[in-house]
């Protein structure tokens, strides 16, 4: 691709955005035909609350860039194109909203080891609550995982960083028939395997105790269950244990466990 297609490009890409970014009836007239709905001028006009001139003129700007198409019964639709543009829009609105609530979280901390895939779904992580230490109780993240985890059903774990009694608390889990699956880092199963208790340990393992070691340490811990995701992050070269973010959507369960399959693929079990 020249230069030149490349500008032509550049500027289609720009001439759909401010179509449906800087102009609230036509995003609202490509809303409504979403999912193959096909509606007449005045059902259109009717929904969107605008007058029928105003939707027709929008209409057409939006058939101009083949978004909007009409049929010979003069019902309107989105094409092929504007169904696939509009749910992007989407995506993007979803990112900006996720970022943009407690925005100094997402600044401060390091993301690069979130696979790029995941970070172009991070609107999936959009409805979360950010848990934070306070004077009376330094490890607030870890002292909610642990309520939660106690009513889980499942558990996907993935931890760089070592807590005191953490293997005591999933080897109990375990001994609840609990299915669980831990990625460690060396340093951290070696510790792990050094605190816990041997026995408890082993008919873990034998039960519903899954261990995987990861060689390269990711700059993030997160555990998903069931019902609920939990992730903290990296700051400054360390692992931030004053805020981690908490969320109990299905699309935070979806986003959580495609993360810890990613990671799940680079690992090799443990065998005691």
């Amino acid at each position: 691709m020249d230069d030149t297609e490349k500008k032509v490009d550049k500027q289609a890409v720009h001439d759909i955005l401010r179509l449906l970014a800087c102009s609230d009836l036509r995003k609202n007239l490509t809303e409504t035909l979403r999912e193959g709905k096909r509606l007449t001028l005045s059902e259109l006009s009717e929904h969107v609350g605008a007058s029928s001139p105003a939707a027709v003129h929008a209409l057409r700007e939006l058939g101009k860039a083949d978004l909007v198409h009409q049929d010979e019964k003069r019902n309107y639709s989105l094409t092929n194109i504007g169904e696939i543009v509009v749910r992007q829009l989407d995506e993007i609105e979803l990112a900006i909203l996720t970022l943009s609530r407690d925005g100094q979280f997402w600044l401060d901390h390091d993301l690069s080891d979130i696979p790029k895939p995941l970070l172009d779904k991070i609107g999936y992580l959009a409805d979360f609550t950010l848990i934070t230490s306070t004077p009376t109780d330094l490890f607030k993240s870890f002292s909610t995982l642990y309520m939660l985890l106690r009513n889980s059903k499942e558990i996907r774990a993935i931890s760089p960083i070592f807590a005191d009694d953490m293997v005591n608390q999933f080897t109990k889990l375990a001994a609840e028939n609990i299915d669980i699956e831990l990625i460690f880092t060396p340093g951290v199963l070696e510790a792990t395997l050094r605190t816990a208790d041997k026995e408890e340990l082993e008919k873990a393992l034998e039960k519903n105790l899954k261990l995987f070691k990861i060689e390269r340490q990711p700059n993030f811990a997160c555990t998903v269950t069931d019902y609920f995701f939990i992730l903290g992050f990296f700051k400054d070269g360390s692992f931030d244990w004053s805020n981690a973010l908490l969320s109990y959507t299905p699309e935070a369960l979806e986003w959580g466990k495609e993360l810890f399959t990613y990671y799940v693929e680079k690992t090799e079990p443990v065998i005691l």
